[in-house]
């Protein structure tokens, strides 16, 4: 395993997706330097420089740093969300070539930047037509990335990928208001109302509406099986099951053992209706699939959370 033999370097340790990198370094006693808010703002060259600078020379960097926010608040803020995620990108590209030249750039993105289709979109439709609406400038700035690894490669002979993922849940996901994905805010909303008595439970949007879905757990052996693989491109990274937020709603009342009423109240956020990956060349070369089905999944959210709430 090359993660045993160099230093792994992780951007965003503090985030969901770092937190859960570094905490599986650190179980597999892999090297690791994360570096997090404490280095300071990625928006700023010289930190991200600094940061890079002062770092071991690493064979991987995994790239998780990113500035995100979710449903109708997205609309308000399109351009501080290109501007300071550019500005993030382009100063981690930067530092790589000059500090991390021997490393492998793996940068996390999102499904969010395909355009709206009605199939599972392939790789060879990245960068095509516009992305939803309500993620305009974030979904840019990822773009940007994608491509800018692939320009910073050929110019410097750096090598990367560009990994494009699930919607991932877990332990220790933001369930808060305009930061939460669907699945954790759905999870923390119906922990809190069976908590409360009530036995309706409301589901934001249309339950029809198609997401990928994974738990960071499955995500996170899937990005070790693609970095393994593949390299210099973007590579979508999912398990070819596509699920409905409805079907989402029941594996969660299901976990909870709660016959709580299902209702869809009219007028929340909708973002957009169908957004799911073709991962056969992913799939096809790693012979990765997920371990947790999707009851499986919130089941292991809940009992880490209740493990969180009752240590001392």
């Amino acid at each position: 395993m090359p993660y045993s033999d160099s230093t792994t370097i992780i951007l965003g340790a503090d985030g969901f997706l770092g937190h859960h990198l570094v905490a599986r370094w650190q179980a597999r006693g892999w090297p690791v330097h994360a570096i997090g808010r404490a280095a300071g703002d990625f928006t700023d060259s010289a930190v991200v420089d600094a940061a890079l600078r002062a770092a071991p020379k690493a064979g991987r960097i995994f790239h998780a740093i990113t500035r995100q926010r979710t449903g109708q608040i997205q609309y308000a803020i399109q351009g501080e969300l290109l501007a300071d995620n550019a500005r993030i990108h382009l100063n981690v590209l930067e530092a790589w070539r000059h500090h991390q030249p021997q490393a492998k750039l793996v940068s996390l993105g999102s499904s969010c930047t395909y355009a709206e289709a009605d199939h599972p979109t392939p790789e060879s439709e990245f960068g095509l037509g516009r992305p939803h609406p309500s993620v305009r400038g974030y979904a840019l700035a990822k773009e940007m990335l994608a491509l800018g690894s692939e320009c910073y490669g050929a110019q410097y002979g750096l090598n990367w990928l560009h990994c494009v993922l699930a919607t991932v849940y877990g332990p220790h996901a933001h369930t808060e208001d305009g930061r939460a994905h669907f699945m954790a805010a759905m999870i923390a909303r119906a922990v809190a109302t069976k908590a409360s008595g009530a036995m309706e439970f409301e589901v934001w949007g249309n339950p029809h509406t198609v997401r990928d879905l994974l738990h960071v757990d499955d995500q996170l052996d899937a990005i070790i099986a693609a970095d393994a693989v593949f390299t210099d491109r973007v590579l979508n990274v999912t398990p070819n099951a596509p699920v409905e937020i409805g079907e989402c709603a029941r594996a969660i009342l299901a976990a909870l053992d709660w016959p709580a009423k299902i209702i869809h109240p009219t007028n929340s956020f909708q973002g957009a209706g169908y957004k799911s990956l073709d991962s056969t060349q992913f799939l096809g070369a790693t012979g990765w699939r997920p371990k947790l089905n999707l009851r499986t999944g919130v089941a292991h959210v809940l009992a880490s959370d209740q493990a969180e709430m009752t240590r001392p």
